[in-house]
This record gives C-alpha cells, structure tokens and sequence, in this order.
C-alpha cells in the first residue's frame, strides 16, 4: 500500500515515528507543509515549494500545489497531521 502523511508541524514526533513503522511493510512518503519544511525525517520527503522557498529551506525535494493534488490521488492512504 502506498501511504502519504501530510505533516504541517515540526514539533509532533508522532507522526515521524508512525510514518516510519508504516514504512516497513508499505511504501510511505511524507509530505511537508509550512513549518514542517525544517523536519528532517527518516522517509522520502516532500516540501510544499512555496513554503521552502518563504522559508529558505532547500533539503528536500519540492512540489507544487499541482502536485501535490496529483499525489492524493496517486497514494492509497493520505493521513493529515
């Protein structure tokens, strides 16, 4: 099963840490809004281009507002934290 997790806040561990044990057995990415931009997790990341960009950050791979709606229809299971 292909598994994305939607992170908006930095400071929750929760999400990370599920997003992870998911991993072992499912195909999971993680997709990274507004502050959560600063996150550094474990996984296949993904930022919301404009919000790396407001917020200087350049270690993960950005995506578009586009493609972001793309990839909710591409993964079986999106999860909003």
């Amino acid at each position: 099963m292909k598994i994305l997790h939607i992170i908006r806040n930095p400071n929750d561990a929760a999400p990370v840490e599920i997003a992870e044990a998911q991993s072992k057995d499912n195909e999971v990415a993680v997709l990274l809004l507004h502050d959560a931009v600063y996150a550094n997790p474990g996984l296949k990341a993904y930022a919301c281009a404009d919000d790396a960009e407001a917020r200087g950050v350049t270690n993960h791979e950005r995506v578009s507002y586009g493609r972001i709606v793309e990839m909710l229809f591409e993964f079986d299971k999106v999860v909003s934290w």
